[in-house]
């Protein structure tokens, strides 16, 4: 049974809170959306893995970050390490009553980097096993912002911290994006951001001065083992920097870059993960090579799976 909770010293980070019987709460799953999502993340995908786990008894934490959501405060005051800052806020309040012997941070696109790095800090305070399980983590480095974003909108964010998200990525064609850049609206996708929710929200320069000095050196810390990373088989240039990370796991959604773009693929990512965390390794319980639950396409980093 879930029940809604507040995390924080203000109480002002919303979440959720799916909790079984105490002897059972050995793992707990935390997940993590995207840049400008709310904790559900796109196509409700968070939330139904939730529900697909409860039915297994797991332990799962959803929260809003705050300036996302119904937590407190705007997107233009978020940055990505205060992301990563309310996630181990967040874990440290869910953990007080309760030590698990693992914890598995599930994130999407900007949300896996959030999880990559919060894995690797609460483990090194707290001592408990801590596995990143990232589903389509950006391709690092991004494309600078300066060269990519609209010039006049970006003096305007120098003045001024914040700017509507609009000006940065002009257009009104959400459905069909033909008034839209499309390496714009790439840059975005890749963030884990959907330009219908995210027109009308501010983005700060903190933001981008963030994402813009991410670089390779930050997928360091997950060349070990027990990392778990889920990626569309389209998706080549992050299929091609992790398969070359010593220790990740990397799983295809076929026919896809992201898995909102069928719901084959989101039923498909829902499966991987729940394998991941339910067994406690990156293989389905199933025979890979003839895997009915149709997550079987498996490649190791390192692998001559699909490119």
């Amino acid at each position: 049974m879930w029940r809604q909770v507040r995390f924080g010293r203000s109480r002002d980070i919303v979440g959720l809170v799916e909790e079984p019987a105490a002897k059972e709460r050995r793992t707990l799953i935390v997940t993590l959306p995207g840049l400008g999502q709310a904790m559900s993340e796109k196509n409700y995908l968070f939330s139904n893995l939730r529900k697909r786990l409860a039915a297994s008894g797991a332990w799962v934490v959803q929260f809003d970050y705050r300036g996302h959501g119904d937590s407190a405060g705007e997107l233009g005051q978020t940055t990505v390490s205060s992301m990563v800052r309310d996630t181990l806020e967040v874990v440290e309040e869910a953990t007080a009553g309760h030590r698990p012997d693992t914890i598995f941070f599930v994130g999407n696109a900007l949300g896996a980097l959030v999880a990559l790095r919060s894995a690797l800090a609460w483990e090194e305070r707290s001592g408990i096993t801590c596995r990143p399980v990232l589903l389509s983590p950006p391709a690092l480095p991004l494309p600078r912002s300066g060269e990519l974003l609209d010039a006049g909108a970006l003096n305007a964010l120098a003045r001024e911290g914040s700017v509507d998200s609009q000006l940065l990525v002009p257009g009104y064609d959400y459905y069909t994006l033909s008034d839209f850049d499309m390496d714009q609206v790439g840059y975005l996708a890749s963030l884990g951001a959907h330009l219908l929710y995210l027109h009308g929200q501010c983005i700060g320069r903190a933001m981008l001065d963030e994402l813009d000095a991410l670089s390779e050196e930050d997928l360091s810390g997950a060349g070990r083992p027990g990392i778990a990373v889920v990626c569309g088989e389209r998706d080549a240039e992050a299929l091609a920097q992790w398969k070359a990370v010593p220790g990740a796991e990397v799983h295809l959604l076929d026919g896809v870059v992201y898995y909102f773009q069928h719901p084959a693929a989101m039923d498909q990512a829902i499966e991987i993960i729940a394998s991941i965390v339910l067994h406690g390794q990156g293989e389905c319980s199933h025979s890979c090579a003839a895997c009915p639950c149709g997550r079987g396409r498996i490649n190791r980093a390192g692998s001559n799976g699909p490119d």
